[in-house]
């Protein structure tokens, strides 16, 4: 092997946090090549500074400040507890040198876990990300960044706490081995961090610390396990409170946030304390629950979210779900995955059946009472910055397509308003990738999709991928169901033909069918008249409808047919070429076309886009990446 292969396995290697897995291995290897596209080749670098300089003036400002208080405390100590440590005469001089420098670190790390430990709790602040929002300064600081801003501050607090602790247990061992090899009386000073007010209070932060870190892995918390971390971490309480006590003047790092803390908790109790009515609930396919409800007294914007707690389940427990509806709809909407314990025990409250797919209108709970949902919010997310751009693309894998039903929706909306006069959109073309692993999950939006395909050609592309592997039968329906086949057996075949109403048609006579738009048919027989005979699946009806009314759809995504269909995963190298030569020859401006990426699917999905984003993006366009939390 190569000398350059082999340096670039080590690398990857050294970046690789799973071991040497192939998909760690791949994943690594491409940050390697990314980085050495950075520091040789002076478009890619380019290009990541254009996407990345938010996040690096946050991190270089972060890390400068943490230099800066631990150089400051480290100085101040010294020159505090040299003299101290000289005084102890009876000590040799390499001890009371060590009890200095000891004492110098365990301070200068502890300045730290004071400011660290004060920020901590500001990137959970939902309200102010929300006003900072408001106020454009998501411009100058990554807002979508909140949690993983949050999540690193956790870490480097592990990292001062281990350092403050093992420099303070040396200076304790010294003073007291010392003492020892001295024959002066023997001070209890090794047992001071067991039994001082400082050392109880500091081993007791460890311990909590432990119990809210082992919850809060996302392999454990994504499970079905949300609910224990859910509880643990409101052991935040009881890590602020022994680090007053533990921390002298951690008051005076701690105020400002603290007093910020109290004011969004008010805000949130207020906001929640509103409950709103379950209007209905549709059991979807893969086990997804759409949740219509009333709409609360707040505006709201397309794509963002909310907190919503169900009292019949839990009073305490407030779970982040993406409204699907668009503004202008008349009722809020809501599509939740059931995967973990709380989204479980909502399927299990309305569905305690377990019925595949059923509509529930205005359900009642037990004692002929309205179901309640409280709802906190909304909050903003990346999906706010789409209407910057005139050529957007979103990707979504499964239920990450949430946000993106409500922006399509409202998309759909403004065109139609834009059509009859109203206020045209800034954006000028919407790419989406959809992206499932099983046929079911189409239907949770199909209507929606087709409706844009229909209505807006022009602005809308869609492209779905079918991950998952095809089963005998549905491979037997995608072929012998396809116009193509219909048109080259002369239609002679139509067991497996599925049609969707593109409009509403009332039947003139009996042997007639009524459609309505967005109605599945099963065809059943073709004429050439123009006539032809089937079942409306919707109705269970059959009879004849006239052939313009309806479109061939493909037998698995309930979607229109055409060339954007893949069964397979998405070549995001083509994929995103195609779009780029699109903004070049959209683009009338003076300088790079910019090209708005945003993705919501899981973290191998997201890197893979990132990396594109950057390696695709020319002279001419730029694809600036967002990402959805998922």
């Amino acid at each position: 092997m190569p000398l350059k292969n082999c340096l670039i396995d080590f690398a990857a290697y050294l970046f690789c946090p799973n071991g040497w897995s192939s998909s760690a291995k791949s994943e690594s290897k491409r940050r390697v090549s990314r980085w050495k596209n950075f520091f040789t080749d002076k478009d890619s670098r380019r290009n990541h500074i254009a996407s990345e300089w938010r996040k690096y003036l946050v991190v270089i400002l972060y890390v400068l400040i943490n230099i800066g208080l631990f150089i400051e405390a480290a100085w101040r100590w010294h020159d505090i507890i040299e003299p101290v440590a000289n005084s102890l005469t009876a000590f040799p001089k390499e001890d009371r040198l060590r009890i200095t420098w000891y004492v110098t670190f365990a301070r200068g790390f502890g300045q730290l876990l004071n400011f660290n430990s004060a920020l901590l709790i500001v990137p959970t602040m939902r309200t102010l990300s929300n006003t900072l929002r408001t106020l454009k300064l998501g411009n100058i600081i990554t807002l979508d960044k909140n949690t993983v801003f949050h999540r690193y501050i956790a870490y480097w607090i592990v990292v001062c706490t281990v350092g403050h602790g093992f420099f303070h247990y040396l200076n304790y061992a010294s003073y007291y081995f010392a003492y020892t090899n001295t024959q002066t009386k023997v001070e209890n000073s090794f047992m001071a961090c067991w039994i001082q007010k400082y050392g109880i209070t500091g081993n007791l932060l460890c311990l909590v610390m432990y119990l809210m870190y082992a919850t809060s892995h996302a392999n454990y918390r994504r499970t079905k396990n949300y609910t224990v971390f859910w509880y643990t971490h409101h052991l935040f309480i009881v890590f602020y409170v022994l680090l007053l006590v533990h921390g002298k003047v951690f008051w005076i790092w701690f105020l400002g946030p603290c007093v910020l803390y109290l004011f969004e908790r008010i805000l949130r109790n207020v906001r929640g304390s509103e409950e709103t009515i379950v209007k209905k609930v549709n059991c979807l396919p893969s086990r997804v629950l759409e949740l219509v409800l009333e709409k609360p007294r707040f505006d709201y914007r397309a794509g963002q979210y909310c907190f919503i707690n169900c009292p019949l389940i839990s009073r305490f427990e407030w779970h982040a779900m993406t409204i699907s509806s668009a503004p202008e709809d008349e009722y809020l909407h809501f599509h939740i995955k059931c995967a973990g314990d709380w989204t479980n025990a909502v399927m299990d409250l309305f569905n305690p059946k377990q019925h595949q797919t059923v509509v529930i209108d205005k359900p009642m709970t037990p004692d002929n009472k309205d179901y309640l949902i409280k709802i906190d919010g909304p909050f903003g997310t990346a999906a706010d910055e789409v209407f910057d751009y005139e050529t957007v693309v979103l990707i979504a894998a499964g239920i990450g397509a949430t946000p993106y039903a409500s922006l399509l929706k409202h998309f759909n909306y403004t065109l139609d308003l834009e059509k009859r006069g109203g206020k045209p959109l800034k954006i000028k073309k919407c790419f989406f990738y959809f992206i499932n692993r099983d046929h079911g999950s189409w239907e949770w939006f199909s209507n929606l999709l087709n409706e844009m395909e229909d209505h807006h050609p022009e602005f809308f592309e869609l492209n779905t991928y079918m991950t998952g592997k095809l089963k005998a039968e549905e491979i037997k329906k995608l072929y012998f169901g396809s116009s193509e086949y219909q048109q080259a057996t002369g239609h002679k075949q139509t067991a497996d033909v599925l049609l969707r109403a593109m409009y509403d048609y009332t039947p003139v006579s009996s042997d007639e069918l009524e459609l309505h738009a967005n109605d599945i048919i099963s065809l059943k027989e073709q004429d050439e008249s123009g006539w032809w005979e089937g079942t409306n699946l919707t109705t269970n009806e059959s009879g004849l409808f006239p052939s313009n009314y309806v479109i061939h759809i493909d037998a698995l995504t309930k979607l229109r047919e055409n060339k954007n269909r893949h069964y397979g995963r998405p070549d995001w190298e083509r994929d995103l070429a195609s779009v780029r030569n699109y903004a070049e020859k959209a683009h009338t401006r003076k300088g790079r076309a910019k090209v708005g990426v945003f993705v919501c699917g899981p973290p191998a999905l997201s890197k893979d886009v990132y990396s594109y984003s950057l390696s695709m993006s020319s002279p001419t366009v730029q694809f600036v990446y967002h990402k959805e939390n998922f």
